[in-house]
């Protein structure tokens, strides 16, 4: 066993006694490289006041707390203190709780799942001046990055789907995506079913398509319905 070369001041701020024992116990029991002071906080408040008195490394912050909860808390101690860094803890991965905390100025973000390694590796990174995020959370920001994107493109299509589709092509392939036929079509617009079948085509040329198939899935792909 290698000696301990440093103290690490920890704050666990949880309403849940059996969380912060659990935090405690498995940083207790990892205290290899580091000696381990810690404080418990059981509401915002209080985590905040501590967090006010005390430098502390780490302090991991639940999100669901009473009187504040944890992106309120996390606020007001960076705006008393801004060098603290916050871990924030969930039992939940709510993409609404994670983009709050990481708003309020948290520099990571844990699922209270985790095992004493990965506790530990989240300490670490932290007191290095790195964020962390748990598996879960970090596949969940990548899928939400990348939604993003996605969603940037289908707005930039649909700006230019009407730029190059005028209102009546545009009303009759929605009706074609919503599987009426020529002649209700016609019908619906007050137009003759030859009409229809020209607008037919001309959707195809313009969207690069072959057939009534491909436009009903260009319609859903872009979701203009």
């Amino acid at each position: 066993m290698t000696p301990v070369d440093r103290r690490v001041k920890i704050l666990i701020v949880d309403d849940h006694n059996m969380v912060r024992q659990g935090i405690r116990y498995m940083l207790e029991s990892n205290e290899r490289k580091y000696k381990f002071q810690i404080e418990e906080a059981s509401d915002g408040q209080e985590g905040v006041e501590s967090a006010k008195r005390t430098d502390f490394d780490v302090i991991f912050m639940d999100y669901q707390l009473p009187i504040l909860n944890g992106m309120e808390a996390t606020s007001a101690i960076l705006s008393a203190k801004p060098y603290s860094r916050i871990l924030a803890i969930s039992s939940s991965d709510e993409f609404m709780y994670i983009d709050n905390m990481m708003r309020s100025g948290a520099k990571g973000f844990i699922l209270k799942n985790i095992g004493p390694e990965e506790i530990m590796g989240a300490v670490e990174a932290i007191i290095s001046g790195k964020n962390y995020y748990s598996n879960d959370i970090a596949v969940k920001l990548i899928s939400f990055e990348e939604g993003k994107v996605t969603m940037t493109r289908l707005v930039k299509l649909k700006r230019e789907l009407t730029e190059i589709l005028s209102s009546r092509e545009l009303e009759v392939l929605k009706l074609i995506a919503t599987e009426h036929t020529n002649e209700e079509i016609g019908n619906r617009l007050f137009v003759s079913k030859r009409t229809v079948d020209t607008h037919r085509q001309n959707l195809m040329r313009k969207l690069g398509v072959k057939n009534t198939a491909g436009l009903v899935k260009f319609a859903l792909d872009l979701d203009i319905l």
